[in-house]
């Protein structure tokens, strides 16, 4: 049996409702000791102190995913710059240039051909092409240039 993940910020919400309802409904009845009264609102002051602790948590873990996720959006553009460029720079055509970034993305020859909507001999030989032209051996060597510059981007 699988457990299910509950969120603590709810839990603890509940709990301070709980505890608020229930010294309201002393306060009102007004047969509970001092004595219970206090220890009733200091438990529902430690249970709001760690709720709203949680949520500010919460809310900073929130805002570090979205700086995360701008900082691998901006990753993936620069390699996709840096991409190009090379790209450019070893006189790809618009053709290999596409064919270079499938194979890199480690699409088949099938499956660029069916992309492309081009014969795969087509593709096979704009492969050829690229490899020649940027001087790798293949598709490993093309893909582990870019990794090798992906690992030097400097993220600060």
């Amino acid at each position: 049996m699988r457990l299910r993940h509950y969120n603590p910020a709810i839990i603890l919400a509940a709990a301070a409702l709980f505890f608020a309802y229930d010294i309201m409904a002393d306060l009102m009845d007004g047969s509970e000791s001092m004595l219970h009264m206090a220890v009733e609102s200091l438990v529902f002051i430690a249970i709001s102190t760690v709720l709203f602790a949680e949520l500010r948590r919460v809310n900073r873990l929130k805002k570090e995913v979205l700086r995360e996720r701008g900082k691998a959006a901006r990753l993936s553009g620069e390699l996709l710059a840096v991409m190009r460029g090379e790209f450019a720079e070893w006189g790809l055509s618009t053709s290999e240039s596409e064919v270079a970034l499938l194979l890199i993305k480690g699409l088949s020859m099938r499956e660029i051909s069916e992309v492309r909507e081009v014969k795969e001999k087509t593709i096979r030989q704009q492969a050829t092409s690229v490899y020649a032209k940027s001087g790798c051996a293949g598709r490993h060597e093309l893909v582990a240039r870019f990794i090798e510059d992906l690992m030097s981007i400097d993220t600060g």
